[in-house]
């Protein structure tokens, strides 16, 4: 007797939050509600747009835009700096709620999620009602809107979403993968950008289904890697799981735009060590450690480059991140290319430091604990720049 093998169809969900710092404010501030919000900092200062309300992005306004350039754009708009701090906070009792639905719930970054609920539904119900469920309780509980997308990979759950903002809930039926990808966008695949989407548009190539005509081993030719991957996700295959918390993909991430581009390496190694001490306070804060550092430069011609660099053990103390992300600022300064902007991003973030202390210097770790802890301490207490590093306080 032969056994069929059941393969189980993932029910994959990606909640997305709309437009997450702005919400955030206009929970904080209900008179923002419907205006022209956006979340940044000073218009007449060299940053971009972290967030934009949706009635702001009707003047064509979004993410990573110059704010000078939003100004001109929408002069009557409010523009907030905003707190990552509070942002944090609101995050944290989002994923709060997500963690009461499935075990497997993987952040992405502060404001998305991937949730399996594969199996649930005893539990829970149907998967389309679970999912209003989360999104009611996160706008009871939090404040916010969530759009969900709903699919059987991590790839369609995600397009889905996207499809339905702001504030919507859709789910792609098995089998109808395809009939749902064909007529969209090329731009709505993730990974195609707005210059990739412009160079297939001018080879006739305007949605995924025109794509997904194409041969594989054409795409490899023209695209390598890259266009592996496009022929796929044409086609709605993704093998991707969600992972837990033990050992998640969220990043924690700072940048700073120059006030003036500069060459200037010790101006750049305290601006680095300020946004280090940043990104580890809240690594800290949310009692997780990182194994991967990666430096973002963006050069006065606007060009970005990052280098990454992978420790051997996860941690959450500055110090390591600190001379990690240096030797990573010193390979990349050969360039005589003037900078304007400088980020770190902390990520294949964990619960578990997986630290074993040293034989000879068994309460190594415990003295640098309690100093971060001292520090985090006096912080919380009276703000952030009550104690820095020597390296991080900066003149112009």
């Amino acid at each position: 007797m032969v056994s069929k093998k059941v393969i189980e169809l993932r029910e994959i969900l990606h909640v997305d939050m709309d437009a997450f710092f702005v919400s955030v404010e206009e929970v904080l501030d209900p008179s923002l509600a419907g205006k022209p919000v956006i979340v940044g900092g000073d218009p007449e200062g060299r940053g971009v747009v972290a967030a934009a309300s949706y009635a702001a992005r009707k003047f064509g306004i979004h993410s990573a835009m110059p704010l000078a350039k939003a100004k001109r754009l929408c002069p009557h708009a409010i523009f907030l700096r905003g707190s990552h701090g509070v942002y944090g906070e609101f995050s944290r009792r989002v994923f709060a709620i997500l963690e009461q639905y499935s075990p497997l719930v993987e952040p992405m970054s502060m404001d998305e999620a991937y949730v399996d609920l594969t199996g649930c539904q005893k539990l829970h119900g149907p998967v389309l009602e679970t999912a209003e469920k989360i999104r009611n309780e996160i706008k009871e509980k939090v404040g916010i809107h969530a759009s969900i997308g709903i699919a059987s990979n991590k790839l369609l759950a995600k397009v889905a979403s996207a499809y339905v903002k702001p504030n919507g809930i859709l789910l792609i039926a098995p089998g109808k993968e395809e009939k749902f990808l064909k007529p969209l966008p090329l731009s709505r695949i993730p990974g195609v950008g707005p210059k990739s989407y412009e160079r297939f548009k001018r080879m006739g190539i305007k949605t995924v289904g025109h794509l997904a005509a194409l041969p594989k081993e054409l795409l490899e030719e023209v695209h390598g890697k890259w266009g592996t991957g496009l022929y796929f996700k044409s086609r709605g295959v993704c093998q991707s799981k969600v992972l837990g918390q033990e050992e998640d993909s969220r990043s924690i991430s700072r940048e700073t735009t120059l006030q003036t581009d500069s060459l200037d390496a010790q101006l750049l190694e305290s601006r680095l060590s300020y946004l280090v001490e940043k990104a580890a306070a809240q690594l800290r804060g949310s009692e997780l450690y990182a194994r991967t550092v990666t430096l973002k430069l963006r050069t006065s011609d606007f060009k970005t480059v990052t280098r990454s660099f992978t420790l051997k053990e996860p941690t959450s103390e500055d110090y390591v991140i600190l001379q990690t992300a240096f030797g990573l600022l010193r390979k990349l300064l050969v360039s005589r290319t003037r900078v304007r902007l400088i980020g770190i991003s902390l990520t294949s973030l964990t619960r578990n430091s997986c630290q074993q202390s040293d034989l000879f210097e068994p309460k190594g770790h415990d003295q640098w604990d309690r100093l971060y802890q001292g520090i985090d301490r006096i912080r919380n207490k009276y703000g952030f720049r009550s104690i820095l590093r020597g390296t991080s306080v900066h003149k112009e």
